[in-house]
């Protein structure tokens, strides 16, 4: 899929802020930061994740979420050309970036990518060993290039979570991932509290 905007600084021209878009932001002093740049309904279920992950590991925080009433696919801006100041400010001071996406797939499974291959190998190991399929991630979602924000932290070198569709859906009790289905904390899964204590307990290591 062709972005339609060649970066964030294009979307915002066209875009009205609490209205086809917002943004949430933490930084406190974590040197972990997770984020979410597809969320909201661009890639369902990801904001939510990469928020309960920060919440749980006090962690700082940045999610994109598209809003739109339709085509929020059209909020799509890959993560090479994700040039929202805000987070750019935020990444370079920080030790440890996971970044959370989502992908097509009716399997369920967890693609990592990314440059920090120590993180990658403890997350993969950490999410099979909770029955979570986890595998490399293919060369389009790799997240290996060095102009990803990803890999612009203290090391150069990030995680990129690539979670299929299917199992963003069981993320929730009901398997539903419309926008009161996300929301309602009460139906986060059992799987996203695990899978999040999961990631807190590698990045605390």
């Amino acid at each position: 899929m062709v972005d339609k905007y060649k970066s964030m600084t294009q979307l915002f021209q066209y875009n009205q802020e609490n209205e086809d878009f917002s943004i949430e932001l933490i930084d406190n002093s974590s040197p972990n930061l997770i984020t979410a740049v597809h969320g909201g309904a661009i890639e369902r279920g990801t904001t939510e994740l990469a928020q309960l992950i920060a919440r749980k590991g006090g962690f700082s925080f940045y999610t994109f979420k598209g809003c739109k009433r339709n085509k929020n696919n059209e909020l799509h801006v890959t993560s090479r050309h994700f040039d929202d100041p805000q987070l750019l400010q935020l990444v370079p001071g920080k030790k440890q970036v996971l970044s959370i996406h989502g992908c097509n797939g009716t399997n369920e499974a967890i693609y990592i990518g990314g440059l920090d291959e120590a993180l990658k190998a403890k997350l993969s190991q950490a999410f099979n060993d909770i029955g979570v399929t986890a595998a490399p991630a293919p060369r389009h979602i790799s997240g290996m290039d060095k102009d990803n924000f990803v890999n612009q932290g203290e090391t150069s070198q990030g995680v990129q979570l690539e979670i299929t569709a299917a199992l963003r859906k069981k993320l929730f009790k009901n398997n539903k991932f419309n926008l009161v289905n996300r929301e309602n904390e009460d139906n986060w899964s059992p799987l996203m509290h695990l899978l999040a204590d999961t990631c807190v307990n590698i990045l605390n290591q």
